[in-house]
């Protein structure tokens, strides 16, 4: 007998098949060595409730369906529809605003009166809403109320000193800058230039360093015709803003015409000086380029003089007295064909 792999049966005699595959031998087993079957006990059944219809005839499929459309509207506008929420000032401002958009003057008018009327309506009934001042501090702006908006952009900053929502102080003291800068230029225009400086000393009282504040000075003196005092100023607020465009082209002009008045008086090195300055703080003159290729001209630096003439010239095509000048130049370096092209050109006898 022979043992199998894995189990032991008794009488295991195997057999191979023609095909060499081991086959068991079949066993006989009693009656008694067969396994009773088990009966297994169906589960209880529970009573079959009344199906539900799937039809328009159906009452509660209709409520159903209308249900789940009415979800799926709510959920598709909820997640679709930005709701927004205008506030009332805002409404009023937005007024203000449009009427600095429009052209008709009787809807211009209308919009600005309308939307300032509302804005004071709603300053008396919320008069702690620091942002309700910043917008009718702004409106007065926009009607060139100086005095008034400057009472609002200060009561703006005082009410919302602090705020940690929606802070408003940086706004408000900005406005309130253009408020003092505007009544200054206001006042300016009419020539009453004490209370123009007055205005300005005011706003730099608030501890405001803004190099604008020092640059309306020197406009003031300027306008005065104190030059010295204003190119003083001038040079304050580019030591404070080199950028600042006003100052550098103010200061530029006040070196050109202090390099006129030293070349009218023949000091041509000091001018020089001047002229150079000028042109540094604003190249955009082209009369700086014509004066000092002149200047050039008589001290005998032709190169120098020709390239502030083209310098000129790509400033204001055409000018003739930089074409002149060239034409000097051109006549003294030898340069005769240039020249006579430029006289036929633009029909110059020289």
């Amino acid at each position: 007998m022979s043992k199998g792999k894995g189990k032991q049966f008794s009488n295991n005699r195997q057999l191979h098949s023609p095909q060499g595959k081991p086959t068991r031998q079949p066993q006989q087993r009693s009656e008694e060595s067969k396994p009773s079957k088990i009966k297994m006990e169906q589960p209880a059944s529970f009573p079959e409730g009344p199906k539900f219809e799937w039809s328009f005839k159906n009452p509660k499929f209709r409520a159903s369906l209308l249900f789940a459309i009415s979800v799926i509207a709510f959920l598709f506008v909820w997640k679709q529809t930005e709701v927004k929420s205008i506030d009332p000032w805002y409404e009023a401002y937005f007024m203000v605003d449009s009427s600095m958009k429009v052209d008709d003057p009787i809807l211009k008018r209308q919009l600005l009166n309308d939307g300032g009327e509302r804005l004071l309506e709603l300053t008396k009934k919320y008069p702690y809403h620091a942002k309700l001042h910043l917008l009718l501090g702004i409106y007065y702006e926009v009607a060139a109320k100086w005095d008034s908006a400057i009472v609002q952009q200060k009561e703006a900053m005082k009410l919302g000193a602090g705020g940690s929502i929606n802070p408003i102080t940086q706004d408000a003291a900005r406005q309130l800058l253009i408020s003092y800068l505007n009544k200054s230029n206001g006042q300016m225009e009419e020539g009453n230039f004490i209370a123009a400086r007055n205005t300005i000393d005011e706003a730099i009282s608030l501890n405001f360093n803004s190099p604008d504040l020092l640059n309306q000075i020197a406009v003031i003196f300027h306008r005065q015709g104190n030059l010295d005092s204003a190119a003083y100023y001038y040079e304050k607020v580019l030591a404070i803003a080199p950028h600042h465009q006003s100052a550098s082209a103010n200061l530029g002009m006040i070196f050109f015409i202090d390099g006129n008045n030293l070349y009218k008086s023949g000091r041509l090195d000091q001018a020089v000086l001047k002229y150079q300055r000028s042109i540094q703080l604003s190249p955009s003159n082209p009369d700086a380029y014509i004066n000092l290729g002149y200047i050039y001209i008589q001290q005998n630096k032709l190169k120098d003089a020709i390239t502030e003439f083209q310098k000129s010239l790509e400033l204001k095509p055409n000018d003739k007295n930089a074409i002149r000048g060239l034409i000097t130049c051109y006549k003294k370096t030898g340069e005769n064909t240039l020249a006579n092209e430029l006289m036929k050109k633009y029909g110059i006898i020289q």
